[in-house]
């Protein structure tokens, strides 16, 4: 089945109840679709910025809030919405902007999403890969120039195509073995199961890379509040 996440609400509710009639349920929902503008956010038109978000942030919404109600109205069984998010849902980089921020709104809304319904019995988990050997990157999107290049930044234009293309070559996840786990993460068995004790998590990373950055995300945060930590608490009415 074909389904376009430009595509309005009606549409894709009319596609996913043709899902459903298939095997008459969906235990899994799987949100893998997405793609990036390059250029520094100056150089990046807003038609492009928001076609980026239609499809990474809107689209995602869309299909999950047609699989909703399907989920809600189950009693039993596997309820399960997985959502793939990105190491740049946690940490930005210049040149993606609009790419990252399409991301960080994804981390947002399915958080809020798992609190929602929890009481529902739907499972609600992020995945935040980072670089794996897929032709995400070896197809050279990212080595496109931006439409409108502002010279301004064109050093920044440079660097970020060329550490892009670099990664593209020499990453190290393995597609395969990233799969794996995130089988194991959906069936609650192998090393996600040794770790989570039949918790699910609301985001994992996946890979070192990602893991490695949301760690000193993490830290820079802490540090960060911790500097300013008088600051910030000398805003309260004095006594």
């Amino acid at each position: 089945m074909k389904l376009d996440l430009n595509s309005d609400e009606e549409e894709i509710a009319g596609i996913v109840r043709d899902a459903i009639k298939i095997h008459g349920h969906v235990t899994h929902l799987i949100n893998n679709g997405a793609y990036s503008v390059n250029g520094c956010m100056e150089e990046v038109s807003l038609t492009d910025a928001k076609n980026e978000f239609n499809v990474n942030y809107w689209g995602t919404i869309k299909v999950t809030n047609a699989f909703l109600p399907h989920f809600r109205g189950r009693t039993s069984g596997e309820k399960f919405i997985t959502t793939f998010s990105s190491i740049a849902g946690i940490q930005s980089w210049p040149y993606y902007g609009y790419y990252c921020a399409s991301k960080h709104a994804i981390e947002a809304s399915f958080e809020a999403l798992k609190l929602e319904t929890k009481h529902l019995g739907i499972k609600v988990l992020l995945i935040e890969p980072g670089y794996f050997r897929t032709k995400f990157l070896q197809e050279g999107v990212h080595a496109r120039p931006p439409k409108n290049p502002v010279s301004d930044y064109a050093p920044i234009c440079e660097f970020m195509t060329k550490s892009v293309t670099d990664m593209g070559a020499s990453k190290l996840g393995d597609p395969k073995v990233g799969c794996e786990r995130i089988i194991e993460l959906l069936t609650n068995t192998g090393l996600a199961k040794q770790i989570s004790n039949g918790e699910i998590p609301t985001r994992v990373a996946l890979g070192p890379d990602s893991c490695e950055n949301i760690t000193k995300k993490g830290q820079e945060l802490i540090d960060n509040a911790n500097r300013w930590k008088e600051f910030s608490l000398s805003t309260d009415f004095k006594n």
